[in-house]
């Protein structure tokens, strides 16, 4: 699985694409502390509605389909074995889900037109994909994975926004994208707020309940994943997936979903301190070491698997407690060692649903003396196991394996210049210990400080483009009396830029600007802990002359209206220097029309009469932030006639939606009889006036939609959208408010 932090995917096939302003409603999260129970996630997510879904980790069925599990729960061979009891690290999926909502399309005939899936989740994972503790992640994913027979723009609607897809290939998976929002550092799980998906769908016909078979307990679910059903809860009232493009429209209404509604239960708290075993000639023992609430019910075996024959029980051998939260069991030890120990934590009163956790069974290291010697400089280390029967590796972090001789195992290291604090001793049966190194002897006496030696830098750059220059990554000190800082800066000679320290190992250098290429020298010297300066170094940077611009030729069409053409939005900078800017620009022929400068934009104004198609051409240059100017680059705008029938205008969805904390979301969409050289701009009103939503996407076909999302405004009663296009035809609705 590749997971990526805020980020969207997309396959080769997809020329560009542009997501419609999604809108999370996801408004908290538990946020801790995270403990193994839950896999070291937060137990809930909780939503605008107040709707709370635990991770689903349940083993309920379903009672419409057979031995069909209530969450997504897949096999995974070495690493999770769903017949097995759920136990975190030992027996746990590489990935569980708060909410899962999945769908499909399958192609009708040979249409080779198809939704392969969409899926909207709140999930849970690993970094690494394997549950190891401290690799945590929580994500909002949106996929959307489709078969196209046809080239061309699509629009996808789904419960959580709208994508519009360009697209330049066909065949399977033509459309491949997933937005994954959320995946931070350890243990930070609050991304997933950020992401699209809330508010939680929900079954039309849910929630489901079913009871645990491991718990006893009677359960709660927004949905059947065994089902496919009609669903509820899109901010957008958009409780579909619906694809249309060139290849016509297909749609569905119908998902599997899964999500477990949280119990308000919370797991009890529990924790294994230590699971060990010794053994020699004549005995041997397990013994476990645990800690959990005072009063509670503490008890461990030797597997993941439960004791004894269905429905079998967690606990092999109860622990004693001390009433302080401290629970000790022992065992003697079988032949064949357990892989894990298994602990399972009850609370008596039901307050909290039991916690069961697992650890690797280990031996036990003891150091039993770690000597440094001035004398001769060498590091002794003996160690012994607390297995004596098959008597395992001891090796010794940063030094090697220890020798052995019997039970007590040895290393001997010569020729060490200087003790180290402590060793760190690890037995191939997992054990280990760490003991401080005991120094014997007098140390020798030390001579003077020796100043550090710092070596000459070079770099290049371009004209007016700063550069950080790493000056000490070449310097050394003789006594390693690091880190270095650099002193003594100087500045180039005027005219060749400035230098200035950036932190305490690099230098910022910013150079002139210039037509022509120069060098600039500056110095510095190198400074140790102790205080000891360096020789001076220098450093050369060598600054290439600012290179001008490239712009693109660019065609546009009109039908007799005036339009602003984005010529710089194809134009680029070898520096990239950028803000552009439109320089030299050059009219039309005589009787084609006349062009200006409109901010970033080239406005084409047609002649007030058009009869007939043409083509009016004219040039522009690019001037770059530092003054370079671009070859002349040629516009070729397409003048037609204006259409023979008037523009229509139709709104299907006038939408606005009243969020908390003072947010609203809008949603428009409709028509329009003419889409060629077209825009469509949207205003709504507020207490303060006309307040614009910015322009709608708008396909070939002439179907056009804005999604937006405004904070803090004051709204009349009856609030109005007025709906413009290019053309000057205006159409001003109602909005429904909910």
């Amino acid at each position: 699985m590749n997971i990526w932090h805020k980020t969207l995917t997309t396959s080769l096939a997809l020329a560009a694409l542009t997501a419609g302003q999604a809108f999370g409603a996801l408004s908290s999260l538990d946020f801790g502390p995270y403990t193994a129970a839950s896999g070291g996630f937060p137990i809930w997510y909780q939503d605008e509605n107040q709707l709370s879904l635990e991770l689903c980790r349940s083993k309920a069925v379903s009672s419409r389909n057979a031995n069909a599990s209530m969450c997504a729960l897949a096999a995974d061979p070495g690493v999770f074995d769903d017949t097995l009891p759920m136990i975190f690290p030992g027996n746990w999926p590489g990935e569980l889900f708060w909410m899962l909502a999945e769908t499909d399309i399958p192609a009708a005939g040979n249409s080779n037109y198809e939704l392969e899936v969409y899926v909207a989740a709140l999930e849970a994972a690993f970094s690494g994909d394997s549950p190891v503790d401290g690799d945590q992640v929580s994500f909002a994913r949106i996929r959307i994975r489709a078969t196209i027979p046809i080239p061309g723009t699509y629009v996808i609607t789904h419960p959580y926004g709208v994508e519009t897809i360009q697209v330049t290939g066909t065949g399977r998976r033509a459309i491949n994208m997933t937005r994954d929002i959320g995946i931070g550092l350890p243990g930070d799980f609050d991304g997933a707020l950020e992401g699209d998906v809330g508010p939680f769908l929900e079954s039309v016909n849910g929630p489901y309940t079913e009871v645990n078979p491991e718990t006893g307990l009677t359960e709660s679910f927004v949905g059947d994943p065994s089902l496919r059903e009609p669903m509820t809860g899109s901010p957008f009232d958009t409780n579909f997936v619906r694809i249309e493009g060139p290849a016509g429209t297909i749609e569905t209404n119908t998902f599997s979903l899964s999500g477990k509604v949280f119990d308000n239960l919370t797991p009890t708290a529990a924790e294994i301190e230590r699971a060990t075993y010794s053994r020699s000639g004549g005995s041997s023992s397990i013994d476990v070491f645990a800690t959990s609430v005072g009063n509670a019910e503490v008890c461990f075996r030797e597997s993941i698997e439960l004791v004894g024959e269905n429905p079998g029980t967690p606990c092999l051998v109860d622990m004693t407690g001390d009433n302080n939260g401290h629970f000790f069991g022992y065992k003697p030890a079988p032949a064949e060692l357990p892989e894990v120990i298994v602990v399972t934590a009850a609370n008596p009163s039901g307050a909290t649903v039991p916690t069961t956790l697992s650890r690797p069974l280990t031996d036990v290291v003891k150091i039993t003396s770690a000597e440094y010697s001035w004398v001769n400089n060498s590091l002794t280390i003996e160690a012994v196991s607390s297995d004596e029967v098959q008597v395992p590796d001891l090796v010794a972090e940063g030094f090697g394996r220890l020798s052995k001789a019997g039970t007590t195992q040895t290393l001997s290291v010569p020729n060490l210049m200087q003790p180290p604090s402590r060793i760190s001793v690890k037995s191939s049966a997992g054990g280990a210990d760490t003991e401080m190194v005991s120094v014997i002897d007098d140390a020798p006496a030390t001579g003077g400080n020796e100043p550090p030696v710092a070596a000459n830098d070079s770099a290049s750059t371009s004209s007016g483009v700063p550069i950080v220059i790493n000056v000490l990554s070449n310097d050394t000190d003789p006594d390693g009396d690091i880190p270095l800082s650099i002193v003594a800066l100087t500045q180039p000679p005027i005219g060749q830029g400035s230098v200035a320290l950036n932190g305490s190992t690099s230098v910022l250098y910013t150079p002139p600007i210039t037509n022509v290429p120069i060098q600039a020298t500056f110095s510095y010297r190198a400074q140790d802990i102790r205080g000891e300066q360096s020789n001076v170094a220098q450093v050369t940077v060598s600054i290439s002359a600012n290179q001008a611009p490239v712009a693109v030729n660019d065609n546009a069409a009109t039908l007799a209206i005036p339009i602003d053409i984005d010529v710089l939005a194809n134009d680029t900078d070898p520096e990239n220097n950028q803000p552009f800017s439109i320089v030299g620009l050059t009219q039309p022929a005589n009787g084609q029309g006349t062009v200006s400068v409109n901010g970033s934009l080239v406005r084409y104004t047609p002649p007030a009469t058009v009869s007939s198609a043409f083509n009016a051409t004219f040039t522009y240059q690019v001037q770059d932030a530092l003054n370079a100017v671009s070859a002349p680059a040629t516009v070729t705008v397409s003048v037609s006639p204006p259409p023979a029938t008037a523009e229509t205008i139709n709104v299907a969805t006038s939408l606005l939606r009243l969020r908390s904390n003072d947010r609203q979301t809008w949603d428009l969409r409709g028509n329009t009889s003419l889409a060629t050289g077209n825009t469509i701009t949207i205003e709504v009103s507020t207490n303060n006036g006309p307040l614009s939503l910015g322009t709608a996407t708008l396909s070939l076909t002439g179907q056009w939609r804005l999604s937006a999302n405004t904070e803090g405004l004051s709204l009349p009663a009856n609030p109005t959208a007025t709906i413009r296009s290019a053309f000057g035809t205006v159409l001003t609705v109602p909005l429904t408010v909910r």
